[in-house]
């Protein structure tokens, strides 16, 4: 993918573990499972075990891990993946000292934002900032704490002079689909990618022709087959740790930001005057 941070090979498995066909799932199981097994493992010995082809093999590491099937062990065999991404569990293990938390945070939330780039990569970015310029009016969909991502994403666009519709009622916003046009753009936020209220809404704007964008969790899910263009966010979170969407929420506000600056680059050369004359609006206020 272009523009891709390196992130470690086997957890960029595992993120993509629930988007792999059944065959991809056998090999990634292979690996997952015994990761000193697999070091030690010939790649025909291995398509055999596995009754897959060599080829097929090598043709998952490289669409997952950019690698060859011998650069994958030697990554694999160094012990690079020993400290990757446990933080999730330390943070809610009540058992670690509480001045720990704050930096097992901080390390966390910086893991988070750079698989946002490793699954992803830059394209999409790329294309959802051209559709969103393009667009009429741009309409949202999120309820509960998605919701709060669609605020701060929408407060941003009307700062560049964006035409955004979204309705914080549920209700409304399956009504607010039925006026989006071919001419339109759909934001559609989502971690689980099955809320009915923002899956409907989506459903009903396509009819229109509109088109979707979906900022949800990196998992085969309603929404997930619904969109035009994914953003996905890394399933970081436990069910431990969905005790309140924390690690989803900096990687979808990471998602927004970069949109955000995207598109700022692309209305104007000086955001500081742009800035400045919505700032200047707002002093009438005081």
């Amino acid at each position: 993918m272009e523009g891709d941070i390196p992130l470690q090979s086997l957890r960029l498995i595992e993120r993509n573990y629930d988007m792999m066909t059944d065959t991809e799932k056998v090999i990634a199981n292979y690996i997952l499972k015994d990761t000193d097994k697999f070091v030690k493992a010939n790649i025909h010995a291995m398509a055999k075990t596995l009754n897959v082809s060599s080829a097929s093999i090598s043709r998952f590491v490289r669409k997952y891990c950019k690698l060859s099937f011998g650069e994958l062990k030697i990554e694999v065999a160094s012990g690079n993946d020993n400290d990757a991404y446990d933080n999730a569990n330390k943070i809610f293990n009540w058992a670690d000292s509480f001045n720990e938390m704050p930096n097992n945070i901080i390390s966390s939330i910086s893991k988070t934002c750079k698989d946002v780039i490793g699954v992803n990569g830059i394209r999409p970015f790329k294309q959802a900032i051209e559709w969103i310029n393009a667009a009429n009016t741009v309409f949202f969909f999120g309820v509960g704490s998605s919701g709060i991502v669609v605020m701060d994403f929408m407060q941003k666009l009307i700062r560049l002079e964006k035409r955004c519709v979204y309705s914080i009622d549920s209700n409304f916003g399956v009504l607010n689909s039925r006026i989006a046009t071919k001419e339109d753009v759909i934001i559609a936020i989502s971690f689980s990618g099955k809320t009915k209220a923002v899956n409907l809404a989506v459903k009903e704007a396509k009819k229109n022709g509109a088109k979707c964008i979906a900022i949800t969790r990196n998992f085969k899910s309603e929404l997930e087959t619904l969109a035009d263009l994914k953003l996905l966010v890394p399933s970081t979170e436990l069910n431990a740790t969905r005790l309140a969407p924390i690690f989803s929420r900096y990687g979808q506000l990471f998602i927004v930001d970069i949109l955000f600056l995207g598109l700022a680059k692309q209305k104007t050369d000086s955001v500081d005057e742009f800035m400045d004359q919505y700032y200047d609006l707002l002093s009438k206020l005081k």
